[in-house]
């Protein structure tokens, strides 16, 4: 009884151990982390961009309105 016990311990641990040294996901882990930092970017840089051609139009707006007397 003890020693199959030992045995299933002693096959547990050395899977576990396989487990931890596995570096087959490692790759695609870094490659998800890297694309979700770029979508990051990408959002923050569209939002950006956005607000300040919102600006440039708001201004534009103001400008023609006093140009063409308009309240």
């Amino acid at each position: 009884m003890f020693h199959q016990l030992s045995s299933r311990l002693m096959r547990l641990a050395s899977a576990l151990r396989a487990l931890v040294h596995d570096q087959r996901g490692a790759t695609a882990t870094e490659y998800g982390i890297l694309v979700s930092f770029l979508a990051l970017a990408l959002v923050l840089g569209v939002t950006a961009f956005g607000q300040a051609l919102n600006l440039h139009y708001m201004g534009m707006t103001a400008s023609l309105k006093a140009a063409l007397g308009i309240p």
